[in-house]
């Protein structure tokens, strides 16, 4: 697991909690960017971070995880 991979990991439930449904940017394991589409949010992280490449992941909603019994 990447650095910035166990970053999301932990900081998963803040980012489901402040960006369900976006896109997020994590490079050196810091949030750098947040947009509706993976491309924006590549393009951020890349001019901020030249030749790094970002970890992207569209963050899901909390109602995502509610199950109905």
């Amino acid at each position: 697991m990447t650095k910035d991979q166990k970053w999301i990991h932990k900081h998963f439930s803040e980012l489901v909690e402040k960006y369900g449904g976006q896109y997020v940017a994590i490079a050196n394991e810091e949030l750098v960017a947040v947009g509706q589409s993976r491309e924006e949010v590549e393009k951020v992280s890349k001019e901020k971070y030249p030749g790094i490449m970002p970890s992207v992941l569209l963050v899901p909603k909390e109602e995502d995880f509610l199950c109905i019994l």
